[in-house]
């Protein structure tokens, strides 16, 4: 069940590229091999937006605001990062594959009290 759905996912964004493309007078095979492409990752779950919720320099930064999310119901990430103020670690929400459950999520944390910027991959 799954698979067809996925399958249906590709079939209509390459549908609905195509058309787009036919219009647009581009290449409407390309158009719908990239429509194609993006459907497929979204429905394998590869996320392609994530919420920046903060970088922090000290450790209980990093622990106040994993719990709040946690608090939330979003789960957390981390990625240490070293930029020119010094090693800082990113605490970001995510993968999520569309931009609208990255905006969901980033609701919550707002409302958590927790600064919340959604970002593309």
């Amino acid at each position: 069940a799954e698979r067809d759905a996925e399958q249906a996912a590709r079939k209509k964004a390459e549908d609905a590229a195509r058309a787009k493309a036919l219009l647009e007078g581009r290449n409407p095979g390309k158009a719908a091999a990239k429509a194609a492409q993006q459907a497929h990752t979204a429905a394998a779950g590869g996320g392609r937006f994530v919420v920046q919720i903060g970088a922090y320099a000290e450790s209980s930064g990093v622990s106040t605001a994993r719990q709040k999310a946690q608090g939330a119901g979003v789960s957390t990430f981390t990625q240490d990062v070293n930029t020119k103020a010094g090693k800082r670690t990113r605490v970001r929400a995510g993968p999520f594959a569309s931009r609208e459950a990255a905006e969901q999520a980033a609701a919550k944390l707002k409302r958590a009290g927790l600064g919340a910027s959604v970002i593309p991959l």
